[in-house]
């Protein structure tokens, strides 16, 4: 199956979206941070589009949005209605949001030089101490997370979750 790059439009009506900002548009927003354009610049236009679709694709898993999609079998989670931004100001139902575009943009570029995919092999953790609580994880784990500058980004659109979820486990005496 060949990759095909289409950015939605807002209507949430074309199923073959994949991404949320066009390459043209993310290089407006990437180019204006003087010290990781080159980096962004480098890359071909196809390297460029196949990182907005796994930004886009990434920030769907691991953000619970506000509100609720306008077209349900579309195959992005945008556009949403019922939504304001930071601002608390409402998105109209047919808009993919420029926060969101920003977001999607900023999650590309960093992207560029880090597998978010490999940490999912493992819960990282060695240990676990329950006197004077201690937490250890394996050497070279990190969590899996959004950077906390795109997690402001997102900020008002939804909350970026943790990982796995929520899991509760029984604590012997």
């Amino acid at each position: 199956m060949a990759f095909t790059f289409v950015v939605e439009d807002g209507t949430g009506t074309n199923a073959a979206a994949n991404s949320y900002v066009s390459v043209e548009d993310a290089d407006d927003i990437i180019t204006t941070n003087i010290h990781i354009s080159d980096s962004w610049d480098a890359l071909t236009v196809s390297q460029k589009e196949r990182l907005l679709v796994w930004a886009s694709r990434y920030l769907d898993t691991q953000t619970r949005w506000k509100g609720y999609k306008t077209v349900d079998d579309s195959p992005l989670r945008w556009p949403r209605q019922g939504v304001c931004d930071r601002d608390d100001i409402e998105i109209d139902a047919n808009t993919i949001p420029n926060q969101l575009k920003v977001a999607t943009a900023e999650m590309a570029r960093y992207l560029i030089d880090v597998d978010r995919s490999v940490e999912r092999d493992t819960d990282g953790l060695e240990r676990v101490k329950a006197d004077v609580v201690e937490i250890e994880f394996l050497a070279g784990y990190r969590l899996p997370q959004v950077p906390s500058h795109i997690q402001y980004l997102v900020q008002g659109l939804g909350y970026i979750s943790g990982g796995r979820g929520t899991r509760f486990a029984r604590v012997v005496r």
